[in-house]
């Protein structure tokens, strides 16, 4: 029997592995794929432990072996008392041997989370919480997914480090995760849709010395991309952001922007960012001041 656990999301198929190897009575054989050769096949499917009537043999990245897993695609549709589980986080599915195991082997394919994904992973954290028996507030569970993202690893580790506190809050947080370029271009946007020029100023003069001005402005631009949604649809937020792909929490914070700007203002801002985006591209002046007078323009 073969398992190929693939795809994009790690902590899935670590967990997966994990539950396999648990529900196994006997000792796991771990190979290294890099240093398997042809033959060795005949070994892992063909041979018999003197211990046990099955064997589970696990190996990662057997597919990086050109040679052995071509060979692999003739083992796929016969039986054997072998449990084979083959950790392939990245597979060429044009491959002879994926296309046959298509057809004959267990694939369990584990996609890494995206944007969309933002509820479910507060869920999962919150479960994870309960289950870890931390204590761990819905507004800290959202507010951590917000400022980490949704990969797992990253969430789980940031739980384990949080929980030495005590209860996690949301002011625990706050204090002790670090703001994303993300929350700092949200805030210099929403002082240029308030007109706060000073405030606007003083935040460029902050992001100088760590940010990257191209990096800033693609991160602009993404806000407004996701705020012109807001302002010119008529769907509801859950709606535009299934529309344009984007996550929940970007367009809950751009709400109340979206409500208080209109379409010939919205016009002026999308004009100044593509002028600072050519300018940016073509021009000698300062990068960190074009964008300054992209968001003070009125």
């Amino acid at each position: 029997m073969i398992i190929v656990l693939t795809g994009d999301n790690i902590y899935e198929i670590d967990q997966e592995l994990g539950r396999i190897v648990a529900g196994f009575n006997g000792e796991v054989e771990r190979l290294d794929g890099d240093s398997l050769e042809v033959r060795d096949l005949t070994d892992i499917f063909s041979g018999v432990s003197l211990f046990a009537t099955e064997r589970l043999v696990v190996v990662k990245r057997l597919s990086e072996n050109a040679s052995v897993w071509e060979a692999l695609a003739s083992w796929a549709e016969q039986s054997s008392d072998t449990i084979l589980v083959l950790v392939e986080p990245k597979v060429d599915k044009r491959t002879k041997t994926y296309k046959a195991f298509a057809k004959y082997v267990d694939v369990r394919t584990f996609a890494a989370w995206g944007e969309r994904d933002t509820v479910k992973a507060e869920k999962w954290l919150s479960d994870e919480a309960v289950r870890r028996d931390i204590a761990l507030a819905p507004a800290a569970a959202r507010e951590i997914v917000r400022r980490r993202g949704v990969e797992q690893y990253q969430l789980v580790n940031t739980l384990e480090q949080l929980a030495v506190l005590g209860d996690i809050t949301p002011e625990i947080v706050d204090t002790h995760i670090e703001k994303t370029p993300h929350d700092n271009v949200f805030e210099l946007l929403s002082a240029a849709l308030t007109g706060d020029t000073i405030r606007v100023r003083r935040m460029i003069q902050a992001l100088r010395p760590e940010n990257d001005p191209y990096m800033t402005l693609g991160l602009l631009a993404s806000q407004i991309f996701a705020l012109s949604g807001l302002v010119l649809s008529d769907k509801s937020q859950a709606d535009v952001a299934s529309d344009l792909g984007v996550s929940p929490y970007t367009l809950r914070g751009l709400t109340r922007s979206a409500e208080s700007l209109d379409r010939t203002q919205l016009r002026v801002l999308v004009g100044a960012l593509a002028d600072a985006d050519s300018g940016l591209k073509s021009s000698s002046v300062d990068p960190w001041v074009q964008i300054e007078i992209a968001l003070t323009k009125r």
